[in-house]
């Protein structure tokens, strides 16, 4: 069933407070007025309202850092793997796998891709590289759940421009029909129409529908250029409604080799966060993501640990690396998934413990 706006305001039907002909509230004496000429478009919400309202949490999408109802923007210059770092992450919410050994999709979600310049050949050749580095990912469901609306995979005419209002209708009619609980904008300067990019209000129409997806119970990610400068393109405005801001840099000292090869940080993120969101490096080689000191790292360590035949327990593991069980748990499955260890030897280690 779509994820349809209806599914957002159930909580205020619940309450007995959305008058469901117009969408607005009606007042009740208990705070929800609505005032003025514009009654039937604003809504007003007391604390006691807030409080008392059935809103539903956020469910987490990737990592500690990514949930429902959110915006972001993922920026870098030219080459660098942004979208690589985008498609990887499709992957990984739409096949529930886990990425870089950090961020672990809890189940798989349906995802849409919005390309303005990528040809379909070369989006299959990043799928056929792609897919095998997101340990424990349901290839099927990957497969099933990613849909991609290319320019380039049309027979003619104009493509989306999602700084029109055509185009946004597009959008988020086209999110509506595939179902999508994320969605990527691949990228800003080939999707949208623009003036001046440095005019505060260049980018309102395009920040309009991340909100209006957003408001449908959707995420929404859009990919962006770099300046000369290594800021994001565009007015600081272009951030501010913005949960999650991230910039890929070029790592000092590490060679791509024809592939990606990035520092990941964190510039914004306005939910709870983890350890997942601390600046880390990362690289695409040998089929794999290399991420020294987490993820594949960690995953290593963690089975030179079990076959050392020093602990008899996944707790005791825990402890001695100073992380809870769940964390254990996941790189368990990460190691499992990529063909590190399988469950039975997993178990033999420990059940063969050595004494100290």
């Amino acid at each position: 069933m779509a994820l349809d706006q209806g599914s957002y305001r159930a909580p205020l039907e619940r309450a007995g407070r959305w008058s469901g002909q117009r969408g607005h509230l009606e007042d009740d004496q208990s705070g929800g007025r609505l005032m003025g000429a514009q009654a039937s478009a604003i809504q007003v919400h007391s604390a006691a309202d807030l409080l008392r309202l059935d809103i539903p949490k956020r469910e987490p999408m990737l990592g500690s850092w990514l949930a429902d109802r959110q915006t972001g923007m993922i920026y870098a210059e030219a080459g660098l793997g942004k979208s690589m770092l985008a498609l990887a992450m499709a992957l990984a919410v739409a096949g529930g796998g886990t990425l870089f050994g950090l961020w672990e999709a809890p189940r798989p979600r349906r995802v849409l891709i919005v390309d303005g310049e990528m040809d379909l050949i070369d989006l299959r050749e990043r799928l056929e590289v792609l897919m095998p580095t997101i340990p424990g990912i349901d290839r099927e469901a990957a497969l099933r759940n990613i849909q991609f609306v290319a320019r380039l995979g049309q027979t003619g005419g104009d493509f989306i421009d999602i700084a029109s209002p055509e185009g946004r209708e597009t959008v988020l009619q086209l999110a509506a029909d595939q179902d999508a609980a994320l969605v990527f904008f691949d990228n800003l300067s080939t999707l949208a129409t623009v003036g001046d990019e440095n005019a505060a209000s260049s980018f309102d129409p395009v920040l309009s529908l991340l909100v209006a997806l957003k408001a449908e119970g959707r995420t929404s990610i859009l990919i962006h250029h770099a300046n000369k400068k290594g800021g994001y393109r565009g007015t600081s405005k272009m951030t501010v409604p913005l949960n999650i801001v991230i910039h890929l840099t070029r790592p000092q000292g590490l060679c791509e080799n024809g592939g990606a090869a990035f520092e990941v940080s964190f510039e914004k993120v306005r939910s709870l966060r983890g350890d997942d969101t601390k600046r880390f490096t990362t690289k695409l080689e040998d089929g794999r993501w290399t991420t020294p000191g987490s993820g594949s790292d960690q995953i290593d360590q963690l089975v030179a640990m079990v076959r050392s035949g020093h602990y008899r327990s996944d707790s005791a593991l825990a402890k001695a690396l100073n992380v809870d069980r769940s964390t254990v748990s996941r790189r368990k499955s990460a190691a499992i998934a990529a063909g590190k260890i399988d469950k039975a030897e997993w178990d033999r280690c420990l059940s063969e413990t050595r004494p100290n």
